[in-house]
C-alpha cells in the first residue's frame, strides 16, 4: 500500500510510545445529528451512532479513554495510511459520535519499523495501565514479539491481518477475513469462475509476490498448493518490495506471464504500478487478478499521471473486503470516506493525493468496533474478549457474517467472504461481491 503521509506525533524508530488526542469540537449542536456547518451528513452520523451505540454530538468529558495503537511505519514496507485511517476515526468519534460515554478517546501510539520493536511495544501496552485493548494497523515486522507479548494480558484487535504470527494468534481478533480469505477468494476465483468471464479455460497462471513475509505466506502457503490441488499449473517469482519497472519486468517474465491465462500480482501499491509499467513496456495483455494492495491512492495518481481516463488498470480484477471505496451504496463505506476527508480538510491535508484507500479503510473500522464494544460496557481486557466472542457482525465495511475463533485453521480471523470488482474501462463494476449477494467463502468453496 501506499507511503503516503505522516501523522504526528507518531513513535520514534525505535519504538518509543507516545499519548496523542484528537481534537474535540465543542460546539455540536445534535439537533438531527450533525451541527449545521458540519461536513458530515446526517445521513452518514445517523448510521455511524447506530453502528457504534454512540451519541450525536461532541464529547463532552475531560478523562481520556485510553486505546493503544501499533504500526508499521518509517521503513519500506510502511503503512502510514493505517494511521491516517485511526486518526480520522479517533477524530469522528470525539467530534461526532460523542466519544465513548461522553469520554474523548486517546491513543497511546507505538510505531514499528524493525523486528525488535514488537517486544518494545508489547512493553510500552503492558506498563500502560490505561490501555485495556490494543489495536494494530497493519505490520509485517514485529507482529510475533508483540503478539507473544500481549497474550493473555490485553487482547489485540488486529486490523490488517498479513502474517502467519497474526493468523495464529490466539488473543488477538480480525474483524476481516485477512490476507487468508483475500488471496484464497481470489485463487478460488482465478480457479473457478475467471475463465467463464473471460471465455477461456485457466490451466496456467503465472505469480509475482513480494518477497517479505505476507507475500512469501500468500504464495507459498496459500496460493501455490490451491492452484496445484486444483490441477492448475503456477509459477511464482519473488519480488523485492523495492524493484521498478525494469527489475519487475525481468520477473513477470521469468514467472511466464506472457503465456499464461492469468497473471496473478501479489505485491504491496508501490510495487504494483511497477507490475503494470512492466506489462506494458512488455506489451503483456495476460488478464490480471490482484489484491485490494493495488488500488490505492497512488496507483490512481499514477494513472492520471499518463492521461489514462480511469483509477485503474483496465481489465484488471481487485479482490477486497467485499465493498468497494470507488462504488457507493455501502453505508460503512459511504460514512468512512466522508469522515476521512472531513478530517483531512481539518488537519490541511491535501484531498487530491490523501491515501484514504488501502489499510486506512479496515483501521478505522476496527476502531468503530471497539467503540461499539466499548459503548455497551467493554471496560477492561476480558470484557473485550468477551464482546469480540460474542460478534456475530456486520463488520464495518466488511461483507458476511462474523465469528471469532471459527476459522479453524486461523483463529483470529473473525470475517470469512470477500468481493471481487473490475476496472472496465472507465467504470468500475461489481464482480462477485457484497453490492451484488455473490461474495465468495474461499473456506466454503475448498472445504
Amino acid at each position: 500500500l501506499a507511503v503516503l503521509g505522516l501523522l504526528a506525533a507518531a513513535c520514534s524508530s525505535d519504538g518509543e510510545s507516545s499519548v496523542t488526542e484528537a481534537p474535540v469540537a465543542t460546539d455540536a449542536p445534535v439537533d438531527t445529528g450533525a451541527p449545521t456547518d458540519s461536513p458530515i451528513s446526517a445521513e452518514n452520523l445517523a448510521h455511524a451512532v447506530e453502528y457504534t451505540g454512540g451519541t450525536a454530538g461532541a464529547a463532552t468529558g475531560t478523562d481520556p479513554f485510553v486505546i493503544g495503537y501499533v504500526n508499521q511505519e518509517g521503513g519500506t514496507p510502511g503503512f502510514p495510511e493505517a494511521t491516517i485511517g485511526v486518526d480520522a476515526a479517533v477524530w469522528y468519534i470525539n467530534n461526532h459520535l460523542g466519544g465513548i460515554g461522553g469520554r474523548p478517546i486517546e491513543l497511546a501510539k507505538c510505531i514499528i519499523t524493525k523486528e525488535e520493536d514488537g517486544q518494545k511495544c508489547a512493553q510500552e501496552m503492558l506498563a500502560n495501565d490505561q490501555v485495556s485493548v490494543v489495536l494494530a494497523g497493519a505490520m509485517l515486522n514485529g507482529n510475533a514479539p508483540l503478539l507473544d507479548g500481549l497474550a493473555g494480558k490485553k487482547p489485540v484487535f488486529i486490523s490488517n491481518p498479513l502474517t502467519t504470527p497474526e493468523f495464529l494468534a490466539g488473543d488477538a481478533f480480525a474483524f476481516t477475513p485477512g490476507a487468508p480469505g483475500v488471496v484464497g477468494g481470489l485463487t478460488v476465483f482465478i480457479a473457478k469462475y475467471l475463465g467463464e468471464l473471460e471465455g477461456k479455460e485457466i490451466k496456467k497462471v503465472a505469480v509475482v509476490y513480494g518477497d517479505n513475509p505476507s507475500g512469501q505466506v500468500a504464495f507459498n502457503a496459500l496460493t501455490k498448493p490451491v492452484f496445484e490441488s486444483l490441477g492448475i499449473e503456477v509459477t511464482g517469482v519473488a519480488a523485492a518490495d523495492t524493484a521498478g519497472a525494469t527489475e519487475m519486468a525481468s520477473l513477470i517474465q521469468a514467472a511466464g506471464a506472457q503465456d499464461a491465462d492469468a497473471f496473478y500480482p501479489l505485491v504491496t501499491v508501490g510495487s504494483c504500478i511497477a507490475v503494470y509499467d512492466a506489462l506494458a513496456t512488455l506489451e503483456i495483455e495476460t488478464t490480471v487478478v490482484t489484491t485490494g494492495l493495488c488500488f490505492g491512492v497512488p496507483m490512481q495518481t499514477h494513472l492520471q499521471k499518463l492521461g489514462i481516463d480511469a483509477n485503474l488498470p483496465d481489465g484488471w480484477y481487485f479482490g477486497g473486503y467485499g465493498y468497494s471505496y470507488e462504488i457507493p451504496g455501502n453505508p460503512d463505506i459511504d460514512a468512512y470516506i466522508e469522515a476521512i476527508f472531513a478530517y483531512a480538510a481539518t488537519e490541511g491535508m491535501d484531498a487530491a493525493t490523501l491515501e484514504y484507500t488501502g489499510f486506512g479503510g479496515p483501521t478505522f473500522g476496527t476502531l468503530m468496533t471497539i467503540a461499539q464494544f466499548a459503548n455497551a460496557g467493554a471496560a477492561d481486557s476480558e470484557s473485550y474478549r468477551t464482546a469480540a466472542k460474542a460478534f456475530t457482525g456486520p463488520g464495518w465495511g466488511v461483507v458476511g457474517p462474523q465469528k471469532c475463533g471459527g476459522n479453524p485453521t486461523f483463529p483470529s480471523l473473525c470475517g470469512f467472504q470477500v468481493g471481487i470488482q473490475q476496472q472496465q474501462g472507465s467504470d468500475y463494476v461489481s464482480i462477485m461481491d457484497g453490492f451484488n449477494g455473490k461474495a465468495i467463502d474461499a473456506q466454503a468453496e475448498l472445504g
